[in-house]
């Protein structure tokens, strides 16, 4: 008798019913939203909390998924990863860690509570990519 014809048969448990997505457009790049964090992810200062998150997608869709960077208001002082910059969204010091690129469920994005999604201005921006590259290994030269 082969050892799964011995298994128990498991009920299926009905998936949870996932939540409506909060936005009504596709996300832009550089555009600020709010994030809820997964809870279930490993303890991080980014797990269970709800923050702030550049848009890194270049091309995102209104629906599946959206690369984001973190943005946090704790001092960053020995971290060279973190860009400091004022968040467009509330006008308050924050940090963008560029070491922790995130791809998460559009539906965990909000817009603020502002008539239009602000974005990071270009150069600030421009400048956050290059440190965000500066984690990437580089191509290995041909010898």
């Amino acid at each position: 008798m082969p050892f799964f014809a011995k298994l128990r048969r498991v009920p299926m448990l009905k998936q949870p019913r996932h939540p409506q997505s909060r936005i009504k457009s596709a996300p832009q790049l550089r555009q600020i939203y709010w994030c809820d964090f997964p809870a279930d992810g490993h303890h991080s200062e980014f797990t269970e909390k709800i923050r702030p998150v550049v848009i890194m997608s270049k091309n995102a869709k209104l629906h599946g998924n959206v690369t984001v960077l973190p943005l946090t208001t704790k001092p960053q002082p020995d971290n060279p990863m973190a860009f400091p910059i004022i968040n467009p969204a509330n006008n308050q010091r924050s940090w963008v860690i560029c070491d922790y690129p995130i791809t998460l469920a559009l539906r965990r994005l909000w817009p603020p509570g502002v008539s239009a999604v602000p974005r990071v201005e270009k150069e600030i921006f421009d400048r956050i990519v290059a440190l965000m590259w500066k984690l990437l290994p580089q191509p290995l030269k041909s010898v």
